[in-house]
Order: C-alpha cells, then sequence, then structure tokens
C-alpha cells in the first residue's frame, strides 16, 4: 500500500468517525508516519511546535481507532489500515463515496446502491471536500461561470493567501456546473508525486480512458493520452494544493527540480486546444502564467482578496455583538474568512462575543490556527526577508490596517 491510498482509507474512516475529513495536517502526519518520520520533523516540515502535532496525531489515532474498533498509533498505524483494506473491501468502497449520493454524472444518479455495485467509481466523488457556508463572492463566482460555460476557457487559475476562500469558491462552483460535464476530477496535490504517477493514478484511472500504450510510457505518451481524451468529453478537473509544487524562499512561485515536469502538464493543458477545463488552486499564482495570460484569451487568473461585506455574514452566524465595529474587525484580520472564523470562536470565548472589547486589546491578537497559516505563509518569503525567529510577530503587527484602541 502506497501513501496515496493509505491517505484515501484514513480519510474515509476519519469521515465516518466524527463527519469531518483530513486537514493539511492531518495528512501531513499520516504521510511523515508512512515514511518513519518523527514528530519533530512532520511539526519541522510544516512550521509548527511539536507540542501541537503531537495533540493532532492523538486525536487522528483516537478518530481511526474508534472507526476500526481496534487501538491505533503511530507504530501501528500503517498495518491496521493494510488489514482495514484487505478485512473490509466491500464496507470501505460504500462508504468512501457515500459522500456525495445526490450528485448525477455521466447521465447516471449515484445513489448508495449503485455506488456500491460500480467499479469504477470517479475519483472527485472520493475526494471532494464538503460543502462549507458560502460568503459573498457572487461576483467571483459569476465570472468563473462565465469563463467555464460560456466562454467555454482551457483552464483557470484561482490563487490567494491561505484561509482566502479559494476551496469553497471552488467546491461552490462545482456544485453549480457539475451538470455541465461528462467526468469530474477533483484531487489535490498535497501528496505529492512524480508527474508521471500523478497523471497514471489521479488522472487516467480516474477518467474512463482505454489503458495506457505500449512502451515507451513516457511522459509525452501520458500527456498525448490524456488531451485526447479532454478532446473527445467534455471534463472538469479541480486541482487544489498546486503550491505544494513550488519551492520555499523564492521572488515567484518556481517548481522544485522534483517536479519541474508539472510545469510541462499545466502548459500543455493550456497550449492545446480541446474541450474541457482544468481549475487550478494555489496559494501562489505559477512563475509563468504572465506570459500564458497575455497569450492565451482561454486561460483566466482569479486573484482571491479578503471579504467585506461576507465578513459580517461570518459575525452574525456566530451571535457576535458590537456590530459598529465589525468593520474595523473585519479589516484587522484583512478579510480572511478563516481568519474571521477562528477569531469569532475566540471572542465569544474571551470577550463574552464583544467585538468592541476585542478591537481594544492591545497586543496582536493570534489564534493557534492564524498563526500556523502565518507561519507557513511566511517561510514562503524570499531569502531577503528576514525568518519569524528573527523578525518576531511584529513584523506581522506593523501590518495590521486598524491601531489598538485603548480606553
Amino acid at each position: 500500500m502506497d501513501i496515496a491510498e493509505a491517505l484515501k482509507i484514513a480519510d474515509n474512516l476519519v469521515f465516518a468517525s466524527r463527519n469531518k475529513h483530513l486537514n493539511d495536517l492531518e495528512r501531513s502526519i499520516i504521510e511523515g508516519v508512512c515514511q518513519g518520520k518523527k514528530y519533530s520533523q512532520i511539526a519541522q516540515d510544516n512550521y509548527c511546535e511539536q507540542s501541537h502535532v503531537n495533540d493532532v496525531a492523538a486525536s487522528l489515532w483516537k478518530s481511526v481507532s474508534d472507526a476500526v474498533g481496534e487501538q491505533v498509533k503511530k507504530t501501528n498505524f500503517r498495518s491496521t489500515i493494510e488489514r482495514y483494506q484487505s478485512t473490509n473491501s466491500s464496507s470501505f468502497f460504500v462508504s468512501s463515496v457515500n459522500v456525495c449520493s445526490d450528485i448525477t454524472l455521466n447521465n447516471h444518479s449515484y445513489n448508495s446502491h449503485q455506488q456500491a455495485a460500480r467499479t469504477n467509481t470517479p475519483q472527485y466523488l472520493k475526494t471532494i471536500p464538503d460543502l462549507v457556508p458560502f460568503y459573498r463572492r457572487n461576483q467571483e463566482l459569476d465570472s468563473l461561470k462565465q469563463w467555464i460555460l460560456t466562454d467555454k476557457c482551457r483552464s483557470i487559475i484561482i490563487y490567494g493567501t491561505a484561509g482566502i476562500g479559494k476551496t469553497a469558491l471552488a467546491r461552490q462552483l462545482l456544485e453549480d456546473i457539475k451538470d455541465e460535464f461528462e467526468e469530474i476530477v477533483w484531487q489535490s496535490l498535497g501528496c505529492q508525486r512524480s508527474v508521471v504517477e500523478f497523471i497514471d493514478r489521479n488522472l487516467i484511472a480516474s477518467l474512463n480512458i482505454n489503458a495506457l500504450p505500449e512502451p515507451p510510457l513516457d511522459l509525452e505518451a501520458r500527456l498525448s493520452l490524456l488531451l485526447e481524451h479532454f478532446r473527445e468529453h467534455r471534463c472538469l478537473i479541480i486541482l487544489d494544493d498546486v503550491d505544494r509544487l513550488f519551492s520555499s524562499g523564492e521572488l515567484a512561485a518556481n517548481y522544485t527540480d522534483e517536479y519541474r515536469e508539472y510545469r510541462e502538464l499545466f502548459r500543455r493543458i493550456w497550449e492545446t486546444n480541446h474541450q474541457s477545463c482544468v481549475v487550478l488552486l494555489s496559494r501562489e499564482e505559477p512563475s509563468e502564467l504572465a506570459v500564458t495570460l497575455g497569450n492565451n484569451s482561454l486561460i483566466h487568473s482569479l486573484p482571491l482578496g479578503g471579504l467585506g461585506e461576507g465578513g459580517r455574514e461570518i459575525f452574525r452566524a456566530k451571535g457576535l455583538s458590537d456590530e459598529d465595529r465589525w468593520d474595523d474587525a473585519i479589516d484587522y484580520l484583512g478579510g480572511n474568512p478563516a481568519y474571521l472564523e477562528s477569531v469569532s470562536i475566540s471572542i465569544n470565548k474571551l470577550f463574552g462575543g464583544k467585538v468592541g472589547e476585542f478591537c481594544k486589546y492591545e497586543e496582536l491578537f493570534l489564534t493557534e490556527e492564524i498563526e500556523s497559516l502565518l507561519t507557513h505563509q511566511f517561510s514562503r518569503l524570499s531569502a531577503e526577508v528576514p525568518t519569524l525567529s528573527e523578525a518576531g510577530w511584529g513584523w506581522i503587527a506593523s501590518y495590521r490596517t486598524i491601531p489598538p484602541q485603548v480606553n
């Protein structure tokens, strides 16, 4: 069993246990454990404290334990998953696809009975994230629909900082346009692998594509097969976490040496005439995108900024008070939906739900989730910018959009 298979099984077990999919850190923990890494190394890879990894891992193993009915921990995770897969293959298959039982694809209704009978369920049914509250992105959503359904564009790059709502926007987009496509694949690039392996396992294997041609089975053969399918069928491919392919400490989003061939995959998708659409979600804009946008009207780029009025909807849903200070707090947090959700919980717990009291707080206010997201973002900056340990959180504080209020 490879890491991708272990992640897929673990994700479905966790979803069965707590009705939530694996988050990025939990996926990283599973990847690290399968690679024999210590928690300290996993913490370093994810720019967080080891104590946080320990806590998240403990909760993760408990969820998996509850789902399989036996104690699971770091040392026996992989063997337990392999044993579970071999003895529960049929029940696992049903649980892996039942989160989207109402979706129609290729003129077939995928109810639970039909899902259990199929042996080639479209990959996106297994990996699609849950629908989440959608806050005031109607203009962006309308633009995406125009580009895909009317303009028939080949590819769209949606990019923005961590937590800004890229996945939520793409998920709502999929919900609105899924009936316009013959085949759909939703896949994260968080589980990194070579481009050849990715095309084989996550694209060709997920689409109704015939077997690979005779050797040599090189990248060009795979790309030709994939693009021919894109010409003959109307496919929607959504690839999340594209920034995982990029190296840190660069002025622009440049691919690491290991994943440089992904550039060829994207280039061929952009430059080849076909009727499908590939949507890329990334924290950073690919370095070659500017030239491509200038030369091809069928490629579009959508940078996501912070929420305005939509931020007020989050505060309203969380039951916060002091509505006259909501805009100040939203500006303070850059309108980032993840920040607003996280801070709303803390405002309820620490400030009695009073946004005005939160705005009076003199120190920079960071929840653990926000700190983790900012730390990751900081680590992506070029070498000319000091590290967090060198600059301290005061560097982030200097970018606050409102000054602290004092009684």
